[in-house]
């Protein structure tokens, strides 16, 4: 089975990189080499921004 591509743009998983500190690792070495604690905080971190969005427009 196939790697599935992701939902995030590569815009959005930059500015979440850059808003989490290591936009710089990400530059260096590729997405690869970020830590797994990383991948979870940015994953996290779109989620709450989506919520954030998904409350804003319900009221």
């Amino acid at each position: 089975m196939g790697r599935r591509h992701g939902i995030m743009s590569q815009r959005f998983k930059e500015e979440l990189a850059k808003e989490l500190g290591f936009y710089d690792v990400v530059q260096r070495e590729g997405w690869g080499a970020i830590r797994a604690k990383d991948a979870g905080n940015m994953v996290k971190l779109a989620i709450e921004k989506a919520e954030r969005q998904l409350a804003g427009k319900m009221e």
